[in-house]
């Protein structure tokens, strides 16, 4: 995968057309992408890297891709062999996604972005609270 440029002013459709990371989140379902948006919306929120089977830290901190699958961080020893099982099992459908972000060609404003162009496409409008 090619490292992105520090130039951000490449439009999200040129984007869209040329990165296999964002076919990845085309699969996911609008409740999907909207969980995942409101997490990067909202702020409080940091999607851990390199998380992809054991979520990071004491707080919760999962890779983008479980929050939007709706997974929260296991807090018994079955509940993290569950998580791992479910992560294995979705690895390699959103392979290009998971590589993407953990080795930082993408930032959560890319993925803000490509949430707001995909939602667009299904004809789907956000509306912003004040």
């Amino acid at each position: 995968m090619p490292a992105r440029t520090a130039d951000k002013d490449n439009s999200t459709q040129d984007l869209a057309g040329q990165q296999l990371w964002y076919q990845d989140m085309q699969k996911l379902s609008n409740d999907e992408l909207m969980r995942m948006y409101n997490m990067v919306k909202d702020g409080r929120y940091e999607f851990a890297k390199n998380a992809w089977y054991i979520p990071m830290g004491t707080a919760d901190q999962r890779c983008p891709i479980m929050v939007a699958k709706g997974y929260r961080s296991p807090d018994t020893l079955a509940k993290m062999a569950e998580f791992q099982d479910t992560a294995r099992a979705l690895e390699g459908e959103y392979r290009n996604f998971i590589d993407a972000w953990d080795f930082g060609y993408i930032t959560t404003r890319d993925i803000e972005q490509a949430i707001l162009k995909i939602l667009e496409e299904r004809n789907i409008e956000i509306t912003e609270r004040q």
